[in-house]
């Protein structure tokens, strides 16, 4: 009865999820910028809830509820720092972005950063990087909605289904018409997230807290920071990727690129932090709430971060189960296929290189399609191995992403910088952060985050001021109306 449950809830929001996406068509017109892009026609409701539910994954439902659970009230001083860092940085660079695009016409990120830069190289070595650093971070998503499937109907969808079921939604949802099928099924998403969220707090809370309430206090070392787990070192080295999350990660960057005006980006700001908060306090919560009924006695004792959140779904009334994993399924479909229309498009336009010369743009969508359809498959095989911890997977992308850092700020913040200053903070930073995660060390006890982001800045800044300052720079910033 649980299986037969589970499998009509999903086929429910497969078939809800997919007409959405099937009207959603006939507002996308012909061309590459329409698919990837909107050309700049989003709402603010369309903007908004794209942008949160693509940020918010599987790693918030999973892996934070489990880092909640097993380490205390640090997990949300982590979440929160990522949160206070998107804001700041939104605030600061989506207007640049939005306007560069807006008078550009660009399609993705790595797009802006060659013309800054004066080189494709540029481009592609960004590409490259995202590339590898992102299919770790899809494949995070596929394994939490396949171990909660595993705990919320009892073992009846198995792990490799559950996997399959996840990526052929987000291919489907992809290619049927870019960012405008993405776009407004995020909205479908974004709600469920947030108000199954919601009621399986709620219902945590009554179950456990009805007549006591929830004292925090009684968590012990885990009511504080920092602790046994929460190491200044270990907090730092979580949270640094993260705090830049808003600028090194392509699918949210492509996003500032859907807006149509400013008054609708600034909106989505707001609104995003609004759902941002909201839902932060409210998974943080739910892991703290599930510690503390371990330590009653009326949870059991969960070794694994990730098993938390499928050892409650299997706990938890059926009808109620089956909507957890729903809203897991969600959240995790909602980044994939964000995660892979935006790496097409990089593929494509930035080392490909198909809407130059005198590739049609109609082809150049084929062919972005076609090249969804193997990052999917790579997230499959990936996912399949089954390797690390969420939270692990998410920050190891992020931290992979960290050489970014000073290519992208220098190019709003200094004029002096060209081709091979982009190119060697991109390869020193990826080469020390690859290096100390497969050696798993910290020299002087630094944490391996902080040596990545100090090598790629170090480099970025050195060769700038050797560099000869890249022709037409002055005149870059002179069509733009001055700094964008």
């Amino acid at each position: 009865m649980e299986a037969v449950s589970t499998y009509f809830a999903i086929g429910i929001f497969l078939i809800l999820g997919t007409a959405i996406a099937v009207v959603a068509k006939r507002f996308l017109k012909k061309g590459a910028k329409d698919f990837y892009t909107a050309s700049g026609r989003f709402g603010t409701l369309l903007a908004s809830l794209s942008y949160a539910a693509t940020t918010y994954s599987a790693f918030m439902f999973i892996g934070l509820v489990g880092l909640a659970y097993t380490a205390g009230v640090g997990a949300l001083g982590f979440e929160l720092v990522y949160f206070v860092g998107t804001l700041f940085l939104l605030y600061f660079i989506a207007p640049k972005y939005w306007s560069l695009h807006n008078r550009g016409g660009y399609i993705t990120p790595a797009e802006v950063l060659s013309d800054r830069y004066k080189s494709r190289l540029v481009g592609a070595v960004v590409t490259l990087l995202a590339l590898v650093a992102l299919i770790p971070y899809c494949s995070a998503q596929v394994i939490g909605v396949a171990v909660a499937a595993e705990g919320a109907s009892g073992g009846g969808v198995p792990f490799t289904l559950a996997v399959l079921i996840a990526i052929a939604v987000a291919l489907l949802w992809s290619v049927i018409a870019g960012i405008w099928s993405i776009g407004w099924t995020d909205v479908f998403q974004g709600i469920i997230m947030l108000g199954v969220g919601l009621m399986v707090v709620f219902w945590v809370f009554s179950w456990g807290y009805s007549t006591a309430g929830f004292n925090i206090a009684a968590l012990g070392q885990l009511s504080y920071v920092p602790n046994q787990t929460w190491s200044f070192s270990y907090f730092l080295s979580l949270t640094l990727p993260w705090f830049f999350f808003a600028i090194t990660n392509p699918q949210v960057v492509q996003r500032l690129f859907s807006p149509k005006d400013k008054k609708v980006l600034n909106r989505m700001i707001i609104w995003f932090g609004v759902y941002g908060l909201i839902f932060t306090v409210l998974v943080t919560f739910l892991g703290l709430m599930l510690r503390g009924l371990t330590i009653n006695g009326a949870f059991p004792m969960i070794a694994s971060q990730d098993l938390v959140t499928p050892t409650l779904l299997g706990i938890m009334p059926l009808w109620l189960s089956v909507l957890g994993l729903v809203a897991v399924l969600a959240a995790s479909v909602s980044t994939i296929d964000g995660i892979i229309l935006t790496l097409s498009s990089m593929t494509v336009k930035d080392i490909l290189g198909t809407y130059r010369h005198s590739i049609a743009e109609k082809r150049g969508v084929l062919a972005g399609r076609i090249v969804i359809a193997v990052l999917a498959l790579a997230c499959t095989l990936f996912a399949l191995a089954r390797p690390g911890y969420i939270v692990q997977l998410s920050v190891l992308s992020s931290s992979l992403l960290l050489p970014q850092v000073p290519v992208v700020l220098g190019m709003f913040l200094w004029r002096r910088g060209g081709k091979v200053s982009a190119v060697a903070a991109i390869v020193l930073g990826f080469a020390v952060a690859i290096s100390l995660y497969l050696l798993q060390i910290a020299p002087l006890g630094v944490p391996a985050n902080v040596w990545t982001l100090t090598a790629s800045c170090a480099a970025y800044v050195v060769a700038a001021l050797a560099e000869k300052e890249p022709s037409g720079i002055e005149q870059y910033f002179e069509d733009r109306g001055g700094e964008p």
